[in-house]
């Protein structure tokens, strides 16, 4: 019993130990990994790995931009509180806060546009910020807007893409329209998710497409008789589009196309 009684002691120390970790002050370093022209990625490394952190993204355009880099954080840690009821599941930490080192992506960001990634300490219980926080400056790179359209059609199975000019790259996809919905939530973020994760592995100078495209459906093993898909197509170059989508919502059959909805645009539409 008094083994017990001493184990019990050392782990409540133990415990008020850890818990006075995690509100010291420690330092964290930011570092840019990469910057494109509507992404961009960043190693944070706090000094002490029990230690909570959020991190909040401004840019130029926003009317917090030149605020102090704490008044910032203020006004992100009090839109957190904010919707903390919102969630059915996990406290303030499990939805907000990170431990530990992490690999952080920014995404969809403006192009040729000044940004702050501004990455704070908070304390788990109170909220309150602990130290002062790490302010990560980079501008984003010029993304051209290319004078590109397409015209979609099918014959029999075959799946026809013309480009307006066949001097420029573009990217295509399709996918069911009911999982393109549940998982990417919108057409132009399936496109824009697939572009940059093959640019990130360095496959996607394979996925360019110039000139006329032929695609015969029947060869894909995953399609089905009656099935809603949707296909997106974008100018593209460096993993960034040069134009917005074209989105076409067809249903296969073996022997012919039916095409359902023409959207030129990146918004959903249903």
């Amino acid at each position: 019993m008094k083994r017990q009684l001493t184990l019990i002691v050392l782990s409540l120390f133990l415990l008020a130990g850890c818990q006075k970790e995690e509100l010291l002050p420690v330092e964290i370093k930011v570092e840019v990994e990469s910057v494109t022209g509507s992404r961009a990625r960043f190693t944070v490394a706090p000094a002490n790995s029990r230690a909570y952190y959020s991190y909040v993204l401004v840019g130029c355009d926003d009317d917090n931009y030149n605020k102090p880099a704490t008044s910032i954080c203020y006004d992100e840690i009090q839109w957190m509180e904010d919707r903390l009821p919102y969630f059915e599941n996990g406290s303030f930490t499990d939805i907000f806060c990170y431990q530990g080192n992490r690999q952080l992506t920014m995404k969809t960001l403006a192009s040729d546009k000044d940004f702050k990634f501004i990455v704070f300490q908070i304390n788990p219980q109170t909220h309150e910020l602990i130290g002062e926080p790490s302010v990560c400056e980079f501008h984003t790179k010029t993304v051209p807007q290319r004078d590109l359209h397409f015209q979609v059609d099918f014959v029999g199975d075959e799946l026809h893409i013309t480009p307006s000019d066949d001097n420029l790259s573009y990217f295509w996809d399709y996918d069911e329209t009911e999982i393109i919905f549940d998982i990417y939530r919108s057409a132009f973020n399936y496109l824009y998710t697939l572009a940059g994760m093959y640019q990130e592995y360095g496959f996607m100078e394979y996925y360019y497409y110039q000139g006329p495209c032929v695609w015969h459906l029947s060869n894909e093993d995953n399609i089905t008789d009656g099935t809603e898909y949707t296909l997106v197509i974008a100018g593209c170059e460096e993993g960034e589009f040069t134009t917005e989508t074209t989105i076409v919502k067809f249903r296969y059959h073996p022997d012919h196309v039916e095409v359902l909805e023409v959207i030129e645009g990146n918004e959903w539409q249903n």
